[in-house]
């Protein structure tokens, strides 16, 4: 057994280490609690290019673009750059990064999505359809698609939504 003056200063230590523990805590959730401070909701429109000779992928949303929090809304814009990562006859996967720009503030957010574009026929035009998901967020939609010399240009402009956590 240790004698009272060690036991005491045992005691004060391990008082200041869970002092100092539980200060520490409330900034480790404070530091969690900043990386996802909201969810935006958008809707609106896009207007995807697919590249297949060069699995090229560039895009961009049109002017009717908006989103939400529980508080506002606003006009935003959305673009959108990556690569083809898979195809078949009705179908290109891709991998994008995506910048949002909230217009009211200029403030913007980066994230990667993954998408699939489908389309309804091998024509040269048609319907087409529009998913995607990754950590930070999903999307969806409906629309048309069109083919041009090494292009298919995808506007997704029925029930388009992207909801993103910043």
């Amino acid at each position: 057994m240790l004698p009272v003056s060690a036991r005491n200063g045992a005691t004060a230590m391990a008082a200041a280490l869970l002092l100092t523990a539980t200060a520490a805590a409330p900034h480790a959730a404070a530091g969690t609690a900043r990386v996802r401070l909201a969810t935006l909701n958008c809707a609106g429109s896009i207007n995807v290019n697919v590249h297949p000779l060069n699995g090229a992928v560039d895009g961009r949303s049109g002017t009717n673009f908006r989103c939400a929090t529980p508080d506002r809304s606003f006009a935003a814009e959305l673009t959108l750059s990556g690569t083809v990562t898979g195809s078949g006859d009705l179908f290109y996967t891709t991998r994008t990064n995506d910048s949002l720009k909230l217009t009211d503030t200029g403030q913007v957010f980066r994230f990667p999505m993954d998408r699939r574009f489908e389309r309804d026929t091998t024509a040269a035009s048609g319907n087409a359809t529009e998913r995607g998901s990754s950590s930070q967020g999903r999307d969806s939609g409906s629309g048309t698609f069109g083919t041009g010399t090494g292009l298919v240009t995808f506007l997704i402009t029925n029930n388009y939504t992207l909801d993103v956590n910043v």
